[in-house]
């Protein structure tokens, strides 16, 4: 069986979602026809798409997480999943991201330490997360029936951006 390794996707928060998903407001509940409304409003304000389609041969996802701002600088996000027509499944919440001292390019670093609550049906495993370490923290997880990705960063402490890399991978 051959692996399948797609192109890495990257989405780019500028600011946090300011009315993130609660599961019972108008446009802000986890049914998948408000995945799309709610994604136009943070479309809107920050030009971005804060999904990503995920292939159909994708069987995992590793994430890696870069952000502009100096070592120790923090963010908090939660990750969702769709299926193709289901509602969002909480996969990691409350999960703080810690900037460490590895250059990730012209004033951006790498994470070095990313935790929080694993909601999801498989395991979430993370590798390579010590502060201090001027290492690269990475979030693994099974993607199996979902469909979609859904980022949503609630809390940025003095970093001014913030950008996900996506590398998917299966097999055939």
């Amino acid at each position: 069986m051959a692996t399948i390794i797609r192109p890495m996707k990257s989405l780019t928060f500028t600011a946090v979602d300011a009315a993130p998903l609660d599961g019972s407001t108008t446009g802000r509940t986890y049914q998948a026809k408000d995945r799309e409304v709610h994604a136009a409003v943070i479309l809107a304000a920050q030009n971005i798409t804060p999904y990503i389609t995920i292939d159909e041969e994708t069987d995992s996802v590793t994430i890696t997480i870069d952000g502009t701002g100096a070592d120790g600088n923090t963010a908090v996000f939660n990750i969702y999943g769709y299926g193709e027509d289901g509602p969002a499944e909480r996969i990691y919440h409350t999960v703080t991201t810690t900037l460490g001292t590895a250059v990730a390019g012209t004033g951006r670093l790498y994470a070095e330490e990313i935790a929080g609550t694993d909601v999801h049906t498989g395991v979430i495993g993370i590798q390579d997360r010590e502060l201090n370490s001027n290492s690269m923290a990475k979030v693994t997880f099974d993607t199996r029936g979902l469909r979609y990705l859904y980022f949503e960063p609630t809390t940025f402490t003095t970093l001014t951006a913030l950008t996900f890399h996506i590398r998917e991978w299966g097999s055939k």
